[in-house]
């Protein structure tokens, strides 16, 4: 008995735009990968291409310079951030206290996550770097206004000298502090008394109870 002879499983292959695509996603995600277990002094290319797994050569055909590859990583790492802060938001509309929730969130999920790591690291390095100034000011700045969207379409606010986006700029502020202590050993439950803290002096005078909402 004889049976037909089956055909191969037809893939489709990528285009050089989708390749490409591909590669530099790969490389963007090795640098900010990079960025936490090297720190930015530690960034080279030699290193971003051993963690992407791709050729030395690979970053010169995607971008031009290194500054142009942290830029890209920069504007990833904002997407991440805006992803969270959209996440954590929505998380917290489930637990009995939605704000308490909600900074617990921002605390654990952001600013003692990867995430934060890879914005510490570009923040301090800055101060050095007049080109990696530059790219932090626009990632910085691109922060901001997506703390102000989610600030204007979450949360709203009892007292009108108090606009919402002003109490999101002063807790990640306070949490970008806090977060440089975490090396220093502190017990993850006295972060946590701190922010309980922060919620029930300045965060109550937005009246959040009444005024965060998922919608």
């Amino acid at each position: 008995m004889t049976t037909a002879p089956t055909n191969p499983p037809v893939t489709e292959r990528r285009t050089q735009a989708e390749r490409s695509e591909a590669m530099q996603q790969k490389l963007i995600a090795a640098t900010l990968d990079c960025l936490v277990s090297e720190g930015y002094m530690g960034l080279t290319i030699a290193k971003i291409t051993a963690q992407a797994g791709v050729s030395r050569g690979a970053p010169l055909h995607h971008f031009s310079t290194k500054d142009a590859l942290v830029e890209a990583a920069a504007r990833e790492l904002v997407s991440r951030l805006s992803r969270k802060l959209v996440g954590a938001f929505s998380r917290s509309q489930q637990a009995a206290d939605p704000v308490e929730a909600f900074l617990f969130a921002v605390w654990e999920d952001i600013f003692t996550a990867q995430e934060g790591v890879m914005l510490a690291e570009l923040t301090y390095a800055s101060r050095r770097e007049p080109e990696l100034e530059a790219i932090v000011k626009r990632l910085w700045t691109r922060i901001y206004l997506v703390v102000g969207r989610v600030a204007a379409r979450y949360v709203r606010s009892s007292r009108p000298d108090i606009p919402p986006e002003r109490v999101l700029f002063l807790t990640q502020w306070l949490m970008r502090g806090m977060a440089q202590d975490v090396p220093l050993g502190a017990p993850p439950e006295l972060f946590r008394a701190y922010l309980r803290l922060w919620r029930t002096t300045a965060l109550e005078a937005a009246n959040p109870e009444q005024g965060m909402s998922s919608g």
